[in-house]
């Protein structure tokens, strides 16, 4: 099964709600400035049996941290925790779990890629979504010179805009694979065309799980695209499931129920998401309907797809943007879990050149805000 060269870009490029202001910029271009610190669902509270090593890392992905921390210090793989993933291309910060006696010699990680900037502990291990977001600190670099101050001052004021209204919070494009594979791979997962072979046995349930999220992520992204055309991002409708601003839980919303405060959730479908009533519901059928798939599909898979609602607007914190001294322009700015900083920029740049993702040959760059 494939996709409609349409269909598929509109999911990876879909439309924008603001128009951007700058035409062209590069990121990534060095680790620095691609910076990236995970902002914790909770602080550790300096006592209990597991350490908590707050970490730097530069140019070095998640799995090799992993290794790392396995060979120098020889805490067994499965006793390691870690909140989020992020990827080689950045100097990142977050924090790592492991048993608190091996904590004692922290500082033989430190080379380098790798430094422990502080040892403390809590009671319980870190864990996969024990986080609140990231907090981004992003240099754009102008292809032809250096930008202007003037630019920097529009980037910051759109920043502004954004922190105020919010942008359609889209999956970026790497969660779908090198032109769209990942997604593909998925629909021949759901519709039973993919060979059982297809992916080595010991990686069968993790491929899997990967690419059922590539085809959630792509009616989510596809629905989005479609209240952002038409113009009803901003506008609740009767019928549809809705979260409130500062909140998780979501709900539908009932004729003339309050919506001040709430934004509009879109679907990631599987059994246990929440379906919407009325005209919205029946938008949701046919975006699915246009993949050629329908919420049974996904009973099958049904472990590893649940099924939940994700805002469709979110509203970056902290954000500002500043001229540096080589004439970049400087942005900083917070986002919850799951939400990637590349689909924040795109609201402010027409054409983005990610050099992290060039060089890993269109492969994942997870501290975009995935965290999975």
């Amino acid at each position: 099964m494939t996709i409609s060269s349409d269909l598929l870009s509109r999911v990876i490029d879909p439309p924008r709600l603001y128009n951007p202001i700058l035409p062209e910029c590069l990121i990534r271009r060095t680790p620095e400035d691609f910076q990236v610190d995970e902002i914790p669902a909770y602080q550790p509270t300096g006592a209990g049996e597991h350490g908590y090593l707050w970490i730097e890392k530069r140019s070095l992905t998640s799995p090799e941290l992993i290794h790392r921390i396995v060979r120098n210090l020889g805490v067994p793989v499965k006793e390691i925790g870690l909140a989020g993933q992020k990827d080689r291309h950045a100097v990142t910060r977050q924090f790592v779990s492991v048993p608190k006696r091996f904590t004692e010699h922290a500082e033989k990680l430190n080379d380098d890629n790798i430094k422990v900037l502080m040892v403390t502990a809590h009671p319980n291990k870190l864990k996969t979504g024990h986080l609140r977001g990231n907090r981004f600190r992003l240099v754009l670099r102008s292809p032809s010179g250096a930008f202007t101050p003037q630019a920097a001052q529009a980037v910051h004021d759109r920043l502004q805009l954004l922190t105020m209204d919010g942008f359609p919070n889209y999956f970026g494009t790497q969660r779908f694979g090198h032109q769209g594979n990942t997604l593909v791979d998925g629909l021949r997962l759901l519709k039973g065309t993919l060979p059982k072979d297809h992916w080595p046995e010991n990686k069968t349930r993790t491929m899997r799980r990967l690419v059922l999220s590539a085809v959630q992520s792509g009616i989510f992204n596809l629905v989005l695209a479609q209240r952002v055309a038409d113009g009803t991002l901003r506008t609740p409708i009767p019928g549809e499931v809705v979260v409130r601003r500062q909140g998780t839980k979501p709900y539908v919303l009932p004729v003339d129920g309050p919506v001040d405060g709430i934004v509009s959730a879109g679907p990631m479908p599987g059994p246990e998401m929440l379906l919407a009533t009325g005209v919205v519901a029946d938008m949701e059928r046919e975006i699915m309907s246009s993949l050629r798939l329908s919420p049974k599909d996904f009973e099958k898979y049904s472990r590893l797809t649940s099924g939940i609602r994700r805002k469709m607007l979110e509203f970056p914190d902290e954000a500002e943007a500043r001229l540096t001294e080589d004439g970049g322009i400087l942005t900083t700015f917070s986002v919850t879990s799951g939400t990637y900083a590349t689909v924040v920029l795109r609201e402010i740049v027409s054409s983005l050149t990610d050099s992290g993702s060039l060089a890993d040959n269109f492969g994942p760059t997870l501290s975009d805000g995935e965290d999975e």
